[in-house]
């Protein structure tokens, strides 16, 4: 849903012949398309469809970890396919506007589908990139989340959080078009090294690993700022203070000595 929605944005704007940096109607698609797939999947799955979020939840301890290797597989498989849906959408405008299928160039229409570094910023800056924004996808994620911080209902999150990507995307996508989710970069860009584009997906500027392991970092750091300077002091709740003194009678009762 997500992979569909956003994709399908860039493959309008570039088959159309407009600019990619015209980045309004890109960015604010990319929004709807994660209220979209968090409405849809949110009492399915939790609404997992970023693996850099799902592992800073796990080192978090709001995530199992017997969860986590599956649901990243899951994300990159449905990256791949909603990629493959998308192409065969478009194979005629694509076979119209870019037969020989590039990667570079002012024709190109590799980055319908993966994220590619403008020529002057270095890879060392897009990964700087990647912990800043992802970081702060993840910080405002949990705020927003936080049943102790504002308390949103239920039914708004998925529009917050929307909103909330559109705003990062906007925000810093100059430098490397705002990956910020290791299944909409790496498993796209394996869908186009097998659909005509070629090895240069992977090896133009070595910038591949940046959209993959860049958001990852930035998620947990983000997280972790969250959780340290917010979540951790907030008072308990009566519902806690009941659990913790039961916890404390039980161990009690048992004759344990701790």
């Amino acid at each position: 849903m997500l992979m569909l929605f956003g994709d399908a944005a860039f493959a309008q704007t570039i088959l159309e012949g407009r600019h990619v940096d015209d980045v309004f109607a890109v960015v604010w698609a990319w929004g709807v398309a994660v209220m979209l797939g968090i409405a849809t999947c949110g009492n399915v799955s939790g609404g997992h469809i970023n693996p850099a979020v799902t592992l800073a939840l796990a080192t978090l301890g709001k995530f199992p970890w017997k969860k986590v290797a599956h649901y990243i597989v899951a994300q990159h498989l449905g990256a791949f396919v909603a990629s493959a849906v998308l192409y065969f959408t478009y194979i005629d405008a694509l076979n119209a506007y870019d037969p020989m299928r590039t990667t570079l160039g002012p024709n190109s229409t590799a980055l319908i589908w993966a994220t590619y570094p403008k020529p002057y910023v270095s890879i060392a800056n897009c990964f700087l990139d990647q912990i800043v924004g992802t970081g702060l996808l993840m910080f405002t994620a949990l705020a927003c989340l936080d049943e102790k911080n504002m308390n949103f209902p239920k039914w708004l999150h998925p529009m917050m959080l929307g909103f909330m990507i559109s705003a990062v995307a906007m925000c810093f996508g100059a430098n490397c078009m705002a990956p910020l989710n290791p299944a909409r970069d790496f498993a796209t860009r394996c869908f186009t090294a097998v659909a005509g584009y070629g090895s240069i997906v992977f090896s133009h500027r070595n910038y591949w690993w940046v959209g993959l392991f860049g958001p990852h970092v930035g998620a947990i750091i983000g997280g972790w700022i969250y959780y340290l300077g917010i979540e951790l002091h907030w008072p308990e709740t009566k519902e806690e203070e009941r659990r913790g003194e039961h916890h404390e009678l039980t161990m009690n009762l048992n004759g344990k000595n701790f």
